[in-house]
């Protein structure tokens, strides 16, 4: 393996296993560019020392060494030589190579002296996924080469100071059998193909539908798992076609482990694939009231801000246009002022629902509850009246499409962003930019972009009001919901 294995291979490798193979092996000119920023988003990151600056001390390895890693690991011996904890020092062992985001030294006994190093990664949250824990024991084996001494605990920290570990040991099996395949793929093993969300976040998202969709492989079809793809490639089943044209009781036989409205559901979106046709399975209830609120929080998990809470307000009495409005802060600080006023305008609402697409903004609001509070009346008040309108697609309407978010949904339905390629991820670069600038004209590209983000989840929901189920029916009334 001529390649080094880097932490960010365990990264990436959970998000697409192509992203590595494409890295080296794929051609540069089909690689979208990613901004930095767009990337620390993605892997749930913080940015920049001064945050953790505020819990832990440190020292830095100088910007100009890492021009060569060689010199900056050997910068980074000299400070673990000294005891000194260290931000984005550089550990190398044979063909191993990792960045934590800080060396610990904690007392005990290593090559070092009367202390050991420990790994921590600053995360925008403690919520430790496999490629977190993986990249964590990556560090942690590295440094047993170095210290002679294998750290029993690595750690995650978040913007607060709060910290998390877990028991390295427990991991380190599945760290291999990880480490293995992607090994396999440094070395010129291409996966095989498989399409999933987190191919989205990848610089080479259209090769792996262009060559998913190429093969038309399974994987196509929304929320099979590469277990599931495994599973189904044993009894035969490789293709769209494949699962669309099998009889569901007959892959009951051969998959008794499986529910049934799981085969169902695969089977009826292989079906939608090919046909390119919707299948509306049922007709969602929704409540009649005079206020209909289309709910969509913007938040930067790299500085722990939730900083744009929009909605439009539809009166259902009235035949004028939706009202676009929202609560806006500036920095940390102001967000306190900005959740004041989204309670003041959740007490003077009656007579109303609160649509929202997927679990996001459910969760902000618990977040921003226990953060400043908020009266018993009030929390229930929202909780009791909002309805995931994601949740209602997926148990009511098949689509010709790979994924159900709210992008894909709503284009699908014919909504069109300003900003074309624009996610809640680009919506946290564009603050940024504001933040450093104070350009008004970014400013007022997130609030559109917010506001179609809400206008869309309006959309979505009409549509569903609008549409009947299909009178073809076949098996579909075991939908899984």
């Amino acid at each position: 393996m001529n390649e080094p294995l880097r932490a960010e291979h365990f990264y990436k490798f959970f998000q697409c296993p192509h992203w590595i193979w494409y890295d080296i092996y794929g051609d540069a000119k089909r690689r979208k560019h990613v901004p930095p920023l767009l990337d620390m988003i993605y892997q749930g990151k913080m940015v920049g020392a001064h945050i953790l600056k505020n819990h832990k001390k440190f020292e830095e390895i100088k910007p100009e060494l890492f021009r060569d890693l060689e010199e900056a690991f050997m910068a980074t011996l000299e400070l673990m030589k000294q005891g000194k904890n260290i931000y984005h020092g550089v550990l190398m062992s044979e063909n191993w190579v990792g960045m934590p985001d800080l060396l610990e030294a904690r007392p005990g006994k290593s090559e070092f002296g009367d202390w050991e190093y420990v790994v921590y990664d600053a995360q925008s949250s403690l919520e430790l996924r496999d490629e977190n824990k993986f990249q964590l024991i990556f560090y942690s084996l590295i440094l047993e080469r170095l210290q002679g001494k294998r750290p029993k605990e690595a750690y995650a920290i978040d913007p607060q100071g709060n910290e998390r570990s877990f028991l390295v040991e427990d991991f380190v099996e599945q760290f291999h059998l990880t480490r293995l395949q992607i090994e396999k793929i440094l070395d010129g093993q291409k996966p095989p193909p498989f399409l999933k969300s987190g191919c989205k976040r990848t610089p080479w998202y259209s090769l792996c539908v262009e060559e998913t969709n190429g093969c038309s492989d399974v994987s196509l079809i929304y929320r099979l798992s590469q277990a599931d793809q495994r599973r189904l490639y044993d009894i035969g089943i490789t293709t769209v076609q494949d699962i669309a044209n099998a009889d569901v009781n007959d892959l009951q036989t051969k998959l008794e482990d499986w529910p049934f409205d799981k085969l169902v559901r695969f089977n009826n979106q292989a079906k939608v694939l090919i046909s390119n046709e919707p299948i509306i399975t049922r007709k969602p209830e929704f409540p009649d009231v005079r206020h209909e609120i289309y709910f969509d929080i913007e938040s930067d998990p790299t500085r722990d801000i939730d900083y744009l809470l929009g909605m439009v307000v539809k009166d259902t009495t009235k035949k004028s246009e939706p009202e676009y409005k929202y609560f806006f802060a500036k920095s940390k600080e102001e967000e306190p002022k900005m959740w004041k006023e989204f309670l003041d305008f959740l007490v003077g609402l009656e007579d109303f629902v609160i649509y929202h697409y997927a679990y996001y903004e459910r969760q902000v609001f618990d977040r921003l509850v226990l953060r400043y509070g908020a009266p018993s009346v009030l929390v229930n008040k929202f909780k009791e009246n909002t309805i995931d309108l994601h949740l209602k697609v997926v148990e009511s309407v098949v689509l010709p499409l790979y994924f159900y978010s709210l992008k894909d949904v709503a284009k699908y339905f014919g909504y069109k962003w300003n900003a074309q390629d624009a996610g809640g991820a680009e919506s946290v670069v564009w603050f940024s930019e504001w933040l450093d600038g104070g350009n008004n004209e970014i400013l007022k590209k997130i609030l559109k972009y917010n506001e179609d983000d809400v206008r869309a989840t309006l959309l979505i929901k009409e549509w569903l009001s609008q549409h009947k189920p299909t009178k073809r029916k076949e098996k579909l009334d075991s939908e899984e919901s």
